[in-house]
């Protein structure tokens, strides 16, 4: 069995609201999970809202609430998001919360809750998505409050995406992990992005997620299949001895990695809002990454000037030897960077 076949086999719980009891992903998902014990709720928000709760007790025994979103669904991407170079851009959030324990994620701070809260209603976002393209061509993440490649044991909601760029050539899609994933679907609007860290950092302060010689095979293998790959340098994350460790966390990307295939690169330095950062610090305690002394900038948390610029100006000269400098985009160069 694999390692996130395994990580899914803990689910004993799906919590159905009464609104998702005839969906075809809600029918899917409760024949995917036998021995679930199956509950029917009034509203989501009674179970995935609700005061009190225990995020770190949740995390080693996850539960999955399957709703329909009437509300909002689309929304503009806000300045935590990349831009890459694109004018209208927008995430949609059809999951909620991520299967992955990432020390630094702002999805604890955003949440109390460590449950992942599907929303199976999908012609109902891919309905908005049409509508916005009236307006013109636009980019579209859907793996920025979750990740949706890792819950592919759960529902493919990956796929569904996949499918439905696939036809909708003024959509550009991307879809963001840091599982080995390999993308199924190739088209030109597609981009397949990896978030790529030291081990280092990936041991201390990612759990659950694919080691780097992972993500790196997986992104080796979707250039052979003509895919579009994103490389992220983002979050970048600050240890003692940080230019030893990305220093040779670079060498191992560029002795692996054929860069001229690269479709483009993030680079970015960790920051997060004060607020969420109360919560991360309440879910991660006594983390180094969540516990340094971090400067306000604007209501963001972030690391002193110093520090930041010599982590992105590190990554981005080994970048420079390998890449154009086209290709790479810099939080420095105005573009801001989410942490997922």
């Amino acid at each position: 069995m694999s390692k996130e076949s395994l990580y899914y086999a803990d689910i004993s719980h799906i919590y159905v609201e009464s609104a998702a009891a005839g969906y075809p992903i809600t029918r899917e998902i409760i024949r995917r999970f036998k021995n679930a014990r199956i509950i029917k709720i009034r509203h989501y928000k009674d179970v995935f809202n609700r005061r009190k709760q225990d995020f770190r007790a949740q995390k080693n025994s996850r539960s999955l609430i399957l709703a329909v979103n009437n509300g909002s669904r689309v929304f503009e991407g806000s300045d935590m998001c990349q831009k890459h170079g694109s004018t209208r851009t927008y995430y949609a959030g059809n999951v909620m919360n991520c299967l992955f324990d990432c020390d630094y994620c702002f999805l604890k701070g955003m949440y109390t809750t460590a449950n992942i809260l599907f929303f199976v209603n999908f012609d109902d976002y891919t309905s908005d998505v049409i509508k916005l393209l009236e307006d013109g061509p636009m980019s579209l993440s859907v793996s920025y409050e979750t990740d949706l490649p890792a819950l592919r044991g759960i529902y493919d909601m990956n796929k569904l995406w996949c499918d439905f760029a696939s036809e909708h050539e003024d959509l550009r899609l991307e879809i963001r992990t840091k599982s080995n994933y390999v993308g199924e679907v190739k088209a030109d609007n597609i981009i397949y992005s990896y978030t790529l860290s030291p081990q280092e950092i990936i041991d201390k302060f990612e759990h659950h997620t694919a080691s780097l010689d992972q993500r790196l095979k997986a992104v080796v293998k979707g250039i052979d299949k003509g895919l579009n790959i994103r490389l992220c340098f983002d979050p970048l994350i600050y240890v003692s001895d940080f230019k030893k460790c990305y220093n040779s966390f670079m060498d191992e990307v560029i002795s692996l990695v054929p860069f001229d295939m690269i479709y483009d690169v993030s680079i970015g330095a960790f920051r997060i809002s004060g607020e969420y950062l109360k919560g991360l610090r309440r879910c991660a305690p006594l983390s180094s990454v969540t516990e340094f002394p971090f400067v306000n900038d604007g209501g963001y948390r972030v690391y002193p000037d110093r520090i930041a610029s010599e982590m992105r100006e590190l990554v981005k000269d080994r970048l420079k030897e390998v890449t154009c400098e086209r290709k790479i985009y810099c939080d420095s160069d105005g573009c801001i960077f989410g942490d997922r």
